[in-house]
């Protein structure tokens, strides 16, 4: 069982050993999260035009300054060699095709404005991830629409209250309130001073 957690990896060095189609989208997800992302594979298939790249064989140099590393390789006994040296280096390693030799998995996630969805099945089925977290995007757009709204009475009613005041936080996303703000984001804003 993983423990599920937000990383920030801004400025940090994330490498990734693998050249293939695998390997291009960690990189790209690495790097669209501000990651410093060096990608090492002895050849490369296309797409990785704006990520440096090193084109060369797999030695534990490799990442030796890494923050975390992701092993996308064909070869199974080389991703756990990397895991292997990853650990032995106190450095985060995800193996592509094998959570019981990663220190993380990758979830899928859906994200719109300052909301993301992350869902993983521990890497039972990851496809299944992925189709959950594509029902529950349609929704994402509304509920980042609203996020302003409720910060700023959270703020407010935090300000004034402490943390008292749990039941006013429920209600502003109660069903109720949700499908207000489907229908009419003035009209929720305005029940919610109503309640203040």
């Amino acid at each position: 069982m993983m423990y599920p957690v937000m990383l920030n990896i801004e400025g940090k060095e994330c490498t990734v050993i693998g050249g293939g189609k695998v390997a291009l989208r960690k990189a790209k997800k690495l790097k669209n999260c501000g990651g410093a992302v060096t990608v090492i594979a002895p050849e490369f298939v296309e797409g990785f035009d704006d990520i440096k790249t090193i084109r060369k064989c797999y030695t534990a140099d490799d990442i030796k300054n890494s923050f975390l590393v992701i092993a996308a390789t064909n070869d199974r006994e080389l991703n756990l060699q990397i895991s292997n040296d990853a650990k032995s280096l106190n450095i985060l390693v995800s193996i592509a095709d094998d959570s019981s030799a990663s220190d993380f998995v990758s979830p899928a996630t859906a994200a719109v404005g300052d909301i993301t969805l992350s869902v993983s099945t521990n890497n039972k089925f990851p496809l299944l991830a992925k189709k959950l977290c594509a029902v529950k995007s349609a929704d994402l757009a509304l509920y980042n629409s609203i996020l302003p709204i409720l910060e700023k009475y959270r703020q407010q009613i935090i300000s004034e209250n402490g943390d008292t005041k749990k039941v006013l936080l429920e209600y502003m996303i109660s069903d109720e309130m949700l499908e207000t703000a489907c229908r009419d984001i003035t009209l929720f804003e305005r029940k919610i001073k109503e309640k203040l």
